[in-house]
């Protein structure tokens, strides 16, 4: 009995729960040694999801968002191909991955700029959707029928090797992460521009920025956030805005 209480202090004192509204995890290298785990708020399998986050990188290609752990099987994936830009092309590739199954959808995020990325998945009819600041890709099909398990949690900042099952080196993530929130259900259009806006209150029921579980693993930290396009997930300023 000692031991178990033992165990669960130590497990509560390593995860922290918390507002993050005025904050950012920064990721200072690009390290497989460095990510954050989240503990969704639901862990019913989603059969419909929306995960929306704001990043701010140097432009190369970054793992961002997994749904899944280092021991575990990765479910989902979203990952930015910066690196697959041409230079005749105006834009890049972001890559989203669910059960193995992968589909590259072209997109246009700015380097040196916080960059606000949404993904829409219904399973009924297999329909996805990214959003990258307020512009929407042509609808593609993935994994109709399927659902998402989020038992193991989900991970900032890496994505697996699908050849090695370990954390891929060349896409760990460098930069910082803001606002993440993952609702299990399909935001609207016009709902994804009031979170892009910040003008939307209906913080994530999965994953919410503004009460968040979440266990940091190698240099990671939590800085404040310096500067954000479109203010504090509490404001509504359409310019860039400084926090004390």
């Amino acid at each position: 009995m000692e031991m178990r209480v033992l165990w669960l202090l130590l497990i509560a004192g390593s995860m922290a729960r918390e507002d993050m509204d005025r904050s950012v995890f920064l990721f200072p290298r690009s390290s497989v040694a460095d990510y954050v785990v989240l503990t969704p708020m639901v862990t019913e399998p989603l059969d419909k999801l929306t995960v929306c986050l704001r990043s701010y990188s140097t432009g190369r290609r970054y793992a961002f968002f997994n749904v899944g752990t280092p021991n575990s099987q990765i479910k989902m994936s979203l990952v930015l191909q910066s690196m697959s830009c041409h230079s005749e092309l105006p834009y890049c590739f972001s890559s989203i991955v669910i059960n193995n199954t992968q589909v590259s959808i072209p997109e246009k995020a700015d380097s040196l700029e916080w960059n606000h990325i949404c993904v829409t998945w219904d399973s009924d009819t297999g329909v996805l959707q990214l959003w990258v600041n307020g512009k929407v890709s042509p609808r593609t099909v993935l994994k109709e029928g399927f659902s998402i398990d989020l038992q193991d949690g989900i991970t900032l900042g890496q994505k697996k090797d699908p050849f090695y099952n370990t954390w891929d080196s060349q896409i760990s993530f460098q930069g910082e992460i803001s606002d993440v929130h993952m609702w299990n259900w399909v935001l609207s259009p016009v709902n994804i521009r009031k979170v892009l806006l910040n003008k939307w209150f209906r913080h994530g029921n999965v994953i919410s920025w503004r009460s968040l579980n979440y266990t940091i693993n190698g240099n990671v930290t939590v800085q404040p956030k310096l500067q954000s396009k479109h203010g504090s997930e509490s404001g509504s300023s359409h310019h860039p805005r400084l926090f004390q």
